[in-house]
C-alpha cells in the first residue's frame, strides 16, 4: 500500500505540473529555460507547497514560478547569478521560516545542479514566495 504522504506529493506535483505546463512549456521551447531547471522548478513548486500548506496558480505565483526557472536555468548553464540587492535582504530579514524553506529546497538543487546556489538567488526566490503568501 502506498504512503499517503507520498501519494499526495505525487498528486500535488502532478496539479503543480498541470498548472504551469504552458508557462513552462513556452520558456522551454524559446530556449529560456533548461528541461532540468523545468523540473526542479516543478519539484521545487510541489515541496514549497507542501511544507507551507499554499497553494500555486498561474494567476497568483507566474511572477515566481518564471523567476525561479529562469534562475535556476542560469545556475545550470553556468551563467552569472544575480546580484545582491541591500533592499531584497532588508525585505526578507524576518523572514526566516521562507527563507528557511528556500534555501533547504535550493540545497536539494544544488545536487542536481551539481552547483552551489548563491544567498543572492535564494533571497529574490524568498522575497517572491513571500510577495505571494502576503497575498493570501
Amino acid at each position: 500500500m502506498a504512503d499517503p504522504g507520498t501519494v499526495a506529493a505525487s498528486s500535488l506535483a502532478e496539479q503543480i505540473k498541470a498548472e504551469f505546463a504552458e508557462r513552462l512549456d513556452l520558456l522551454e521551447d524559446a530556449r529560456q529555460i533548461t528541461p532540468l531547471a523545468r523540473r526542479l522548478t516543478e519539484l521545487t513548486l510541489a515541496e514549497i507547497a507542501e511544507e507551507l500548506g499554499v497553494t500555486f496558480t498561474e494567476d497568483g505565483a507566474a511572477p515566481f514560478v518564471t523567476h525561479l526557472a529562469v534562475a535556476l536555468t542560469r545556475l545550470n548553464r553556468l551563467e552569472m547569478e544575480a546580484v545582491p540587492s541591500a533592499v531584497v535582504d532588508e525585505e526578507i530579514r524576518h523572514r526566516t521560516r521562507e527563507r528557511g524553506v528556500i534555501q533547504r529546497v535550493m540545497e536539494e538543487c544544488e545536487k542536481l545542479l551539481d552547483r552551489e546556489i548563491p544567498d543572492s538567488e535564494i533571497a529574490y526566490m524568498t522575497v517572491h514566495l513571500c510577495a505571494i503568501l502576503d497575498d493570501d
